[in-house]
């Protein structure tokens, strides 16, 4: 069965600047516990360009240590991209609050990308991945993909739909690519420009996707995410009332 991430917090403070109360996120929280959604993307650990942008985009370890108390089953996370990546951020995982770090990086930063992930392993951090811009990645750089030696550290390795511009028919011919490169969980996160990011999805999930990113009312940069409530009744997933009525 295909795990889920919601990243209605990370993704989706792209339009609120990453502005969210404490009891948003708790209750949040407890409507994912009532579903089967695995993982929770909580926000960014950025502390570059941090001017109007609210607390969920840096989060040091003492803001999600309060949410790791109240949630159960749920793995909560950060994501952080290459470009802003600093080593002081992420001293050692045994004594952080995360559950998983998810490295975001454009095609150039491939192989710095996969040296960060090595290093968070080494430092007892659970890592994923994320290919931003999946549709221009080279065959060089699928070749460094194919090369590394380390992939069994990862979660999962994402593929983004990045400005939704991708159909089904793109989702399987790089899904197959990555799976050619040696990947055996690999992941998609798409955005809804064209209004596909349900199609795309389910396309990832039928050719044996390890999870599939969603976020409350699809909220998210650009063109936004995919609907969880669209996912999860497909999926004929239990969905509370509540979560069907919890607003942003």
């Amino acid at each position: 069965m295909v795990k889920i991430l919601d990243c209605t917090t990370r993704d989706g403070g792209h339009i609120t600047n990453w502005q969210f109360t404490d009891k948003f996120i708790a209750n949040l929280i407890e409507c994912l516990e009532k579903t089967k959604v695995s993982y929770f993307e909580i926000g960014y650990r950025n502390f570059y360009d941090t001017d109007g942008k609210g607390k969920f985009y840096k989060c040091d370890k003492n803001l999600i240590k309060k949410f790791q108390l109240i949630k159960k089953h749920l793995k909560i996370g950060i994501m952080t991209d290459t470009k802003r990546f600093n080593y002081e951020d992420f001293i050692n995982g045994e004594n952080d609050f995360v559950d998983f770090v998810r490295i975001a990086c454009h095609p150039d930063k491939i192989a710095q990308t996969l040296e960060i992930a090595q290093n968070l392993n080494e430092r007892n951090y659970k890592t994923i991945i994320q290919l931003m811009d999946i549709s221009n990645v080279t065959d060089n750089e699928y070749k460094i993909l194919q090369n590394w030696k380390h992939k069994k550290i990862l979660e999962t390795l994402y593929m983004a739909d990045s400005y939704g511009t991708l159909k089904p028919h793109d989702v399987k011919v790089y899904f197959n690519k990555l799976k050619n490169a040696g990947f055996d969980k690999i992941s998609f996160h798409g955005h809804n420009n064209l209004g596909l990011a349900l199609d795309n999805s389910l396309q990832a999930i039928e050719l044996g996707a390890y999870s599939v990113d969603v976020t409350v009312n699809g909220i998210g940069r650009a063109g936004g995410n995919l609907d969880a409530i669209k996912l999860l009744d497909r999926l004929n997933e239990f969905t509370s009332e509540y979560y069907k009525k919890l607003v942003i």
